[in-house]
Parts: structure tokens; C-alpha cells; sequence
């Protein structure tokens, strides 16, 4: 049997070649989310290498000491250290073209290059106090020797010369510094700054423990602590890296849907790889071969093929991993393409195990036929339709999907959202259940419609396409499963982005805010009513985030608005209490602080100062840039009272036009009253709602590239499909052309036919996942963040566009072979 399985699969390599695609791409994607996942955490460990190169021991805080030069001096005369520096990043806003502020951090130069974070990458580094070095990504735009203009915390200017460019060889979040001045450059633009940390770096011969140990001993009792460079490294991975566990969940889902996709597609085709090889089959089991000896010598040829597309699935895999880092990270950053033996031997065993599984099914209907009878007839044929036991089936699943679907609507919303994905996945079970049932009727109504337009080739391909409807519903359901998913997350997608630009515009009555290019660093005190004299401006109001003391509650970050500013400029939405306006003495508190701490409306704050609030309101907010009102926030007035003393404050202020004003107009006033205060920035309430949807629209892309694999392995399962019946139909066809269709009529034919059978798929799934969307958006939606049911039509017609236009391609191939096919030999075919 063995003999025959190997001569089986040497006869037919071109029949099981769409099969191996099918395989090959699923198993890329299984292996290229584990390589993504490893990407991550080798991109995040290597942006810790560089940030520490060169550190044998680091000191930092613990209990509020300062890291000054005078402990950077004593470091220093510790022996066995051979060299340390001090490391401070501070905000330092660039001047651009148009004279406005835009946000940059910039850091000291480290005396030791060893000690140096990045790489020098055109020119040279600062040796002045009025030079500085610019990031390549930051210089863009600047010339070595141009004249650059840096504003310090309060808004003065300081001119630096650029003498240099510097590039860091990763970065992933660890190092964001777009600047390297001088230590003594870097005092103009922060006089106060203190060093984060104090990095040092070991004589030749001092292991980092001893000089460790020697660094304690010397600064044991300041309130520092000292680590080694590999103990730093640890922590500082241990607090920037990301859930990876949850990472390699978020892209092992995809990868599930893309081989539950390729199963299907491969199940159909061995399916009618069976039913082709019948005759086959049956005369092996005349001539002496058992059921178990057919059935295993199937699953046999399915393991080949799986293992044989597994390993080019593997390597693929690599290529899907460096193209997915392509599309979401920032040019110019490194591609990591860890490829462990876990990744290989578990896409292997998937792939294999998949394949291997799909092939039961029609392994065992090879069992099932008499020799005899096999010898006569085919496996399957027209006969091969939805029975009683799919109906009920059917009825099952559809039923429990809107029990789901009821009790998701009538739950709240963390177990809605369970009860709603519960509903998706029961009715996208019954979807594919009743899809023999749907795909004759379906099929015929397109061919019908279409035949005015095509002729014969429309209802020769509604005629093919209804002759097996089992065989045709199993080809869109692969499209059917992908194109749900896409629609549903771009469905959502656009109903969270709908919802939070309404919470934004519902919350802020304003149409601009102005905030600060320096954080920590409050606006002008006069700049209120400096903006209110503008033409067009009705009223200003500032906002102030800080951090305030709630007395035995703790410290919370809160903000400070004007009382009066409620209801006309701020409108958060009210859960308990009133919140008209806010009085001197009273505290709203957030939906979080509340549960949090059991405050509600009409309890008594009392604050370690000694003064008391009422808290008159619970609230719940849209987070906004500009307008975010913190876990709390009083009036204007309490916040010299209640603010922790030596803590920063953020400042915004929010700017509402009369009812006839021109916003354009207006827009240009401001811009020109804000000249003198160059660290301000005026944004629109368009501007903050795009930021808010920026992070949306780029896990969209990221989720579409994801899910554009699955689709790509339905559209794979459909030439499949097609390839083989066109196999299975060679006499059939021969015989149309005998009669008088042309060429073109039967490949116009075939690619009506693999149009029909996408439109049927991508039908049900954007149906299905427009629907499940529907209920999601009614679970997840709340006063305050509002998810709309918004149909995006733009992106939903892409994807019908791409199915119908994406049907014929695969199709090309099939055609062809079926028309160049010679007449004499085809009617011959048995």
C-alpha cells in the first residue's frame, strides 16, 4: 500500500498541488504568529541591550533622594569604577517653520562613548553648549550647521547649532530621545533637571557584584539603589514588555481561523479527490486491499502532502512575520525573524495534523461503497445533498445563537459581550450547517439574474454549481468564516470610532483647545482671557490636571475647571447626583474613583489639609486630549488647597465660538493670539477625535492584514475546487464543446461559476458579521462611550468588490485547462 501511495502521489501532483497551498498557508500563518510574538520580545530585549551596553551597575531612586552631581561625584571615587555618567531626559520643544512648538526629548551626552546609547550617524556629537545632535528620524528636514531653536519649561528660546546626526540600532519603545546636547546645553532648556539614574561601568579586572557591592557601601543610606547591568535589564523587561502571553493569544486566534479555513478547503478537496479516485479504490479493494489498508493509504497521502506543505508553510511563515512588522512598525525598524524549534515543530505537527484530519471524512465514504458498486458509480454525485439530520442541526445551533443573542441584549456588559460571541460562533455554525440547504437556491437565483447579461455560461454554471450543492457550500464557507470576521471587526471598528467622536463632541462644548507643548508645564494663567478677547470667541475655560489629596483615600490625579464652565463648555455625562455647576467646596468624582473607593454622591472628603468637599456627582467621560477630567474634578478655586505639593501640572484651555462665528476665521485669530506663547498649541475638537481614532485605524489595518490571509486561503480552496471538478467534468466538458460551446463560453462558464460561489460566501459572512456587529454594538455601548451601530460602506464594498473581482483569478487557471482540453480525449474520459 505503501507502493501505492507514493505512485498515487507522483501520478497526481497537479491535483494535490492547490491542496498544499491551501496547507502551506495555513501553517505560514500558525508559524508566523509565533514568530511575531518572538519578534516583540527579541525587538524589546535587544532595545534593552543597547540602552544598557557598556553598564556594569546602575544607581536609582527608592525613597524621593535626588540624583544630583553630588552623588554623581561620589560614584566617581569609588574604585574599580572606571567611568560614570548621568542619565536625563528632559521635554524640549523644537521650533518648527511656522514658529509653533513641536514636542521633542532631549538627553546630555554621555563624557564616556562607552556609555552612549546610540550610534554616532553623519557629523559629530556636541562639544559645546550651543550645539546638539539630532535623531536621523528628526533631522529630516535639517541641514548639519543650521541654526535650531530649542524652548526650555517656561518657554524661552535657546539657539543650538546641529553638528550631528545619531541612530540607535533598535528601539521598541525604550529610548525616545530626539535630541543629545551637552550637559551644560542641556541646563539652559532644564536648570532643575535630575538624572533618573547614574549608570557606571567597571574597571578592567572589577566583576560587576564587587563593584556593586563597592557602590552600596558608599551611597548605602541616600535613598538609591544599586543593581548590576544584568539586574537592570531584567526589571526594565519586566516593566516595558507587553503581555506576551496575551500577544500570542491575539495572533494565535487568527491563526486558528486561517487553518479552520484551510482544513475546509482541504477537506473539499480530498473529498473530491475520493470520489475522482473511486474506481480506484475499488478495484484495490477487489484485488485484495481491506477497508483499514484504503482508509489508512488515504490518510497516508494526506500526511504526505501535509508534511511536504508544512515545511514550506514554516519558511513562509518567516516571510508573513517580517511582512506584518513591515506594515505596523515604523520605517527604517529592524525585522526580527526568531524562528525557535517550539515555532517548527508545532506549525509541523499543525499542519500535519489538520491535513490528516481533514482527510477522515472522505478517507472513510472510500470505506463505505462496495467494491462493486464503486466500480459502477462515483462516491459522490448528485445525490451527495443536505438531509433531515443538517436541518435539525441547523435548528439547533440557530436557535441557541438568538437565546444568545436575547440574553446578550438583556445582560450587562462583560457578560453581554461573552453571551454575543457565544451568539456569533452558535450562528456561524448553523450558517454553515444550512449552507447545502441555501447554495442550490441561492446559485439558481444568480444564474437567473444573470443569464440576460452572460447567456449560457450563467446557467451552465448555476446548473454545475447547484449539481452538488454540499461541495459548493463548503467552498464559500472558507470565504463565508473570513469575511465575517473582516466585517465584523471593521463594522465594530467604525462604531467605536462613530461613538467616541460623538462622546467627544457631547462631553467638550467647545470647538478648540489649547494645550502644552512642555508636559508638566501649565499654560499662562492670563491666556483665558486672552483667547476670550478674541473676535468670534463666547468663552474660554481652563483646565488643570494635578495630582490632589483626598486625605485617608489617597492621592488621585484630578483636575480643576471653572464651576461656571460646566454645562456650557464641559458636559461630562452624570451617573448620580447634579452637576449643573461645581462650587467652591464640591467634588465630582468618575464612574472608576467611585467603585473604587465607595464614594458617592453626598459623602464627605476630608483632605489632609484639613478641608473638606461634598461630593455633589458621579460622572462618567470620553478620555479626551485636552479634556481628559481625570479620576475627579473640583473647582478651580480648591486647587491650591488639595494639590500634593511639588507636582507637576498640565494645563489646557478649552475655546467655544459664538453661534455665528466662521471656525476657519477663527482658527487664524488664535493662531496669531498665541504668538507670544509659542509652547501652545491649538488644536480643533476634529484633531482630538482623530488622535482617539488613529490607534483604532492602525489595529484595523493590522487585523485586515491578518484576516487577508484566511481569505486568501478561500479564494485558494475555491481554484481548487474548481481544478478538480474540472477534472471530474473532462467528458462533460468535451461533450458541451462537441455541441457547439466555444472556448470562451466554458471558460466564462467556470468563472460564472466561481463568482457564484464567492458571491454566496461573502454574502453569508458579511451578513453575518454586519449582524453580529449590530449586537455587539448594543452590548458594548454606554452613555459615556457610545458604541454606534455605523455600517462603514466604503470598506464593506471593498470587500464584496475584492470577492467578485478576486473569483475570476482563481478561476483563470481551471478554465484553461478545461478548454484547451482536446475534444477526442475527453469524450473518451470515463
Amino acid at each position: 500500500m505503501l507502493r501505492v501511495v507514493a505512485a498515487g502521489v507522483r501520478a497526481r501532483p497537479l491535483r494535490l498541488l492547490l491542496s498544499a497551498v491551501a496547507i502551506a498557508l495555513g501553517v505560514a500563518f500558525v508559524s508566523g504568529s509565533f514568530i511575531l510574538s518572538g519578534a516583540v520580545g527579541a525587538g524589546l530585549r535587544d532595545a534593552v541591550s543597547v540602552h544598557l551596553r557598556g553598564v556594569d551597575a546602575v544607581v536609582s531612586q527608592t525613597r524621593g533622594a535626588d540624583l544630583d552631581d553630588a552623588l554623581l561625584a561620589k560614584v566617581r571615587a569609588v574604585p574599580g569604577v572606571a567611568a560614570a555618567e548621568g542619565r536625563v531626559t528632559v521635554s524640549a520643544p523644537i521650533r518648527d517653520a511656522s514658529g509653533h512648538a513641536t514636542d521633542a526629548a532631549a538627553t546630555a551626552l554621555p563624557a564616556d562613548a562607552a556609555l552612549r546609547p546610540f550610534d554616532l550617524a553623519g557629523g559629530r556629537f556636541p562639544q559645546q553648549p550651543g550645539e546638539l545632535a539630532m535623531e536621523e528620524t528628526t533631522a529630516q528636514g535639517f541641514s548639519l550647521g543650521q541654526q535650531v531653536t530649542l524652548f526650555d519649561q517656561q518657554g524661552k528660546e535657546h539657539a543650538y547649532t546641529l553638528v550631528g546626526t545619531f541612530s540607535r540600532p533598535t528601539d521598541a519603545g525604550i529610548g525616545a530621545d530626539d535630541l543629545v546636547l551637552t550637559p551644560e546645553g542641556l541646563r539652559q532648556v532644564a536648570p532643575g533637571a535630575e538624572f533618573s539614574e547614574i549608570v557606571a561601568r567597571a574597571a578592567q579586572g572589577v566583576a560587576p557584584p564587587r563593584l556593586v557591592a563597592d557602590l552600596d557601601r558608599a551611597v548605602s543610606g541616600q535613598g538609591v539603589s544599586v543593581v548590576t547591568g544584568s539586574q537592570a535589564a531584567a526589571g526594565l523587561l519586566s516593566t516595558t514588555a507587553p503581555d506576551s502571553a496575551g500577544l500570542t493569544k491575539f495572533f494565535t486566534a487568527f491563526a486558528v481561523l486561517a487553518m479552520i479555513v484551510a482544513a475546509m478547503v482541504i477537506a473539499n478537496a480530498f473529498t473530491i479527490l475520493v470520489a475522482q479516485r473511486a474506481n480506484e479504490l475499488a478495484l484495490l479493494r477487489c484485488v485484495g486491499a481491506g477497508k483499514r489498508q484504503v482508509f489508512g493509504a488515504v490518510l497516508t497521502e494526506a500526511a504526505v502532502v501535509g508534511v511536504l506543505a508544512s515545511v514550506v508553510g514554516l519558511f513562509g511563515g518567516l516571510g508573513v512575520a517580517a511582512a506584518l512588522q513591515a506594515i505596523t512598525g515604523s520605517p527604517g525598524a529592524p525585522v526580527y525573524v526568531p524562528l525557535t524549534a517550539r515555532t517548527a515543530v508545532l506549525a509541523l505537527v499543525v499542519g500535519v495534523l489538520v491535513t490528516v484530519l481533514a482527510a477522515v471524512p472522505p478517507a472513510r465514504a472510500a470505506t463505505r461503497v462496495a467494491p462493486v458498486a464503486a466500480l459502477r458509480k462515483p462516491v459522490e454525485g448528485r445525490q451527495a445533498r443536505a438531509g433531515r439530520p443538517r436541518a435539525i442541526v441547523t435548528a439547533v445551533l440557530f436557535v441557541a445563537g438568538v437565546g444568545a443573542a436575547v440574553a446578550a441584549l438583556a445582560a450587562e456588559t462583560q457578560d453581554g459581550a461573552v453571551l454575543a460571541v457565544a451568539a456569533m460562533v452558535a450562528l456561524l455554525g448553523a450558517l454553515l450547517a444550512v449552507g447545502p440547504l441555501l447554495a442550490g437556491p441561492a446559485v439558481r437565483v444568480l444564474g437567473a439574474v444573470t443569464a440576460p447579461v452572460l447567456g449560457e455560461p450563467a446557467r451552465l454554471a448555476a446548473l454545475n454549481a447547484d449539481r452538488n450543492p454540499r461541495r459548493t457550500a463548503a467552498t464559500a464557507a472558507a470565504l463565508t468564516i473570513g469575511l465575517a470576521v473582516v466585517a465584523l471587526v471593521t463594522t465594530v471598528t467604525a462604531g467605536v470610532e462613530a461613538g467616541r467622536d460623538q462622546g467627544v463632541e457631547q462631553q467638550l462644548r467647545a470647538e478648540f483647545t489649547v494645550t502644552s507643548a512642555v508636559n508638566g508645564q501649565g499654560l499662562p494663567a492670563a491666556l483665558p482671557a486672552t483667547l476670550a478677547a478674541v473676535p468670534g470667541v463666547a468663552a474660554t475655560a481652563s483646565v488643570t490636571e494635578f495630582t490632589g489629596d483626598l486625605g485617608s483615600l489617597g492621592a488621585y490625579g484630578m483636575t480643576a475647571v471653572p464651576g461656571e464652565a460646566l454645562g456650557s463648555l464641559l458636559r461630562p455625562v452624570v451617573l448620580s447626583g447634579a452637576l449643573d455647576r461645581l462650587r467652591p467646596g464640591e467634588l465630582a468624582v468618575s464612574r472608576q474613583l467611585s467603585e473604587e473607593t465607595g464614594l458617592t454622591a453626598g459623602a464627605i472628603v476630608r483632605t489632609d489639609s484639613g478641608s473638606s468637599l461634598r461630593v455633589v456627582a458621579v460622572y462618567d467621560s470620553v478620555d479626551a486630549p485636552g479634556a481628559d477630567l481625570g479620576l475627579a474634578f473640583v473647582d478651580i478655586g480648591e486647587l491650591p488647597k488639595i494639590a500634593m505639593p511639588d507636582t507637576e501640572h498640565d494645563g489646557s484651555v478649552l475655546v467655544k465660538l459664538a453661534p455665528d462665528a466662521d471656525a476657519d476665521q477663527a482658527a487664524a485669530t488664535l493662531d496669531r493670539a498665541l504668538e507670544p506663547t509659542p509652547l501652545a498649541k491649538l488644536n480643533t475638537v476634529a484633531d482630538l477625535e482623530d488622535q482617539l481614532s488613529a490607534p483604532l485605524r492602525s489595529t484595523l489595518d493590522l487585523l485586515w492584514a491578518l484576516t487577508a490571509l484566511a481569505v486568501l486561503i478561500a479564494f485558494a480552496g475555491i481554484a481548487n475546487t474548481l481544478s478538480l471538478s474540472v477534472l471530474e467534468r473532462t467528458r462533460e466538458s468535451a461533450l458541451l464543446r462537441a455541441l457547439g460551446l466555444t472556448r470562451g463560453g466554458l471558460r466564462a462558464a467556470l468563472a460564472a461559476e466561481s463568482v457564484f460561489v464567492a458571491v454566496f460566501g461573502a454574502g453569508c459572512g458579511l451578513l453575518l458579521g454586519i449582524g453580529s456587529a449590530w449586537l455587539i454594538a448594543h452590548v458594548a455601548s454606554t452613555d459615556a462611550e457610545p458604541v454606534l451601530f455605523t455600517l462603514p460602506w466604503a470598506r464593506l464594498a471593498v470587500l464584496l468588490a475584492a470577492a467578485v473581482l478576486a473569483a475570476p483569478i482563481a478561476a483563470a487557471l481551471p478554465a484553461r485547462r478545461a478548454a484547451r482540453g482536446p475534444l477526442i480525449a475527453g469524450m473518451a474520459e470515463q
